[in-house]
């Protein structure tokens, strides 16, 4: 018996529903139009790239037009071609504004990291030694102190004039813990300061870390960082926000850029402030795609505009930076008669990463000579890695001249690494070198002038003329601004080869095209006002 209110069977089969591979292509439409729009707004790619992309994208659509329209609907082959190209597109579409950020982030972030203010005392062995009387208690052997209210009554050295911002924040909260203000006898320069410690003159010494090696490069307290030792020390923290106005006219006119570092590691000071061990600067003509690359001594014997002018404010070029990076710009602009800018500055961190990055460089070794850590450096054509190439740039002991011989190292890899992100395979490396770089470098240098100059090179696809000089000079003994009362190994640069150069940036600002030529030998003229 049959239930009446039971549904019919039906012996239709059931029809399951699936996509039309037509309305696939018509969403991949969509997904290119949104595609091409997000290519013609990004600032990286020239004009032309854009047409390009259009073109291509007008015959994939076309040919994938006629295979869903010859097709099934249901043609699975068709589908899978249609779903591939909306997600190739959409992954595009996103991936895009993703690396624009991701510069754009490089170039206008917060900065932040701590300044390392100490309290130096003499060792335990240099007290000994020279009949100092420490009355104070400490909490290890290696003469630390936890508890600072214990150094209350002690006698402190500052130099105000040479860096107030960080002795005053340790000085404030010293007085927290003191319950009392701090007796302090201050002195003109850290190496002044230095010496009072020294001479007994006061208990300890109160300076930032980054002051060691000005200290240090006194022949008196050469070896200041083993006649010491630090009591307690201070983590000031700086923030510093690295947004900086667009500008697109580094991609329509010459300009220069400092390129400024220390042979340190870790975290770069956010200020940018601090001894300059590498002092370059390279002057670019957009237009006639000419570079110069010009390296200074770090001793160069130059005004520091921070103390003023006339011979009194003569100082180590390297020590101008301890005032400050916009005081090493005007120092050098003045020196050279060349508005210098622009500035990165880095350590060899960023070296490093960059190097990696890279995948290494070629370069043409002029001679043979071995680094201190035994590697050995044949002439010729050789591969450099990170590891070999930091050791490259930062030798100088097992050279023949030295520090200019540094210097001159220095600008070979400047050179290759230029030729090298320029080039395609520099393309390639683009991002990988943009996420190596991220907080390892310090620049004012806007995010809109980069995106001008990449897409100057793709649009172009230049081959840029590069010559290097590095300025050569004698050596000898001067008290320098930033150190009163203490002479200091510097470097007089020979001054026909600074007119040299000088006429080399102007031929350049000028859009002359320049070779490479030898510097002219070093010589003093009498008469020369930039003796």
């Amino acid at each position: 018996m049959t239930n009446k209110n039971q549904a019919p069977v039906s012996n239709k089969k059931q029809h399951h529903r699936s996509i039309n591979a037509r309305f696939l292509w018509l969403i991949s439409v969509i997904a290119g139009i949104v595609f091409f729009i997000t290519f013609l707004r990004t600032p990286l790619f020239p004009l032309k790239w854009s047409l390009i992309v259009l073109a291509v994208l007008a015959v994939i659509f076309l040919l994938t037009f006629f295979l869903s329209a010859r097709t099934s609907p249901k043609n699975l082959f068709t589908k899978i071609i249609n779903i591939i190209l909306c997600v190739v597109l959409f992954i595009g579409s996103v991936m895009i504004p993703y690396e624009v950020d991701k510069i754009s982030n490089l170039f206008n972030q917060v900065t932040s990291g701590n300044e390392i203010i100490n309290i130096y005392r003499m060792s335990d062995s240099y007290a000994k030694t020279n009949s100092f009387t420490d009355v104070y208690q400490y909490d290890n052997d290696n003469g630390a102190t936890k508890d600072l209210s214990s150094l209350k009554d002690a006698k402190f050295i500052t130099s105000m004039t040479q860096d107030s911002d960080n002795t005053d924040y340790a000085l404030i909260e010293m007085n927290k813990e003191f319950g009392q203000t701090a007796t302090t006898m201050d002195r003109t320069s850290f190496i002044d300061a230095a010496e009072a410690l020294y001479t007994n003159e006061g208990d300890f010494l109160i300076m930032p870390a980054e002051y060691v090696g000005m200290v240090e490069g006194s022949a008196a307290y050469e070896n200041f960082e083993q006649d010491t030792q630090i009591v307690y020390s201070f983590s000031r923290q700086v923030e510093v926000t690295q947004t900086v106005k667009g500008d697109d006219t580094l991609t329509k006119k010459p300009f220069s850029i400092f390129f400024g570092g220390n042979d340190e590691t870790g975290a770069l000071n956010p200020e940018a402030k601090g001894r300059t061990d590498v002092c370059m600067i390279v002057t670019v003509n957009p237009n006639t795609h000419q570079i110069s690359i010009v390296n200074l001594p770090r001793d160069s014997y130059v005004p520091n505009p921070a103390y003023g002018s006339g011979d009194s404010s003569y100082d180590k070029l390297t020590h101008l930076g301890l005032s400050g990076i916009s005081n090493t710009l005007k120092g050098l602009s003045n020196y050279l008669d060349e508005p210098v800018n622009n500035y990165f500055f880095l350590n060899f961190d960023t070296f490093w990463d960059i190097m990696v990055a890279l995948g290494g460089v070629e370069i043409d070794n002029p001679y043979s000579f071995d680094a201190l850590d035994g590697e050995h450096f044949e002439a010729g054509p050789k591969l450099l890695t990170a590891e070999s190439g930091l050791m490259y740039v930062r030798e100088r002991e097992g050279l023949p001249d030295g520090d200019f011989g540094r210097n001159m190292h220095q600008q070979i890899v400047m050179t290759a690494i230029i030729k090298k992100i320029t080039s395609a395979d520099g393309i390639v490396h683009f991002n990988s070198i943009l996420d190596a770089i991220k907080n390892d470098f310090l620049t004012n240098v806007s995010s809109d002038a980069i995106y001008g100059l990449v897409n100057k090179q793709l649009n172009e696809g230049m081959s840029w003329n590069i010559v290097s000089y590095h300025i050569l000079g004698e050596t000898g003994m001067e008290v320098c601004a930033s150190a009163p009362g203490q002479e200091l190994s510097v470097v007089y640069p020979y001054p026909n080869q600074v007119r040299f150069v000088k006429d080399v940036m102007d031929q350049i600002d000028a859009g002359d095209i320049v070779e490479q030529e030898d510097l002219p030998d070093g010589k003093y003229d009498t008469n020369s006002s930039t003796n």
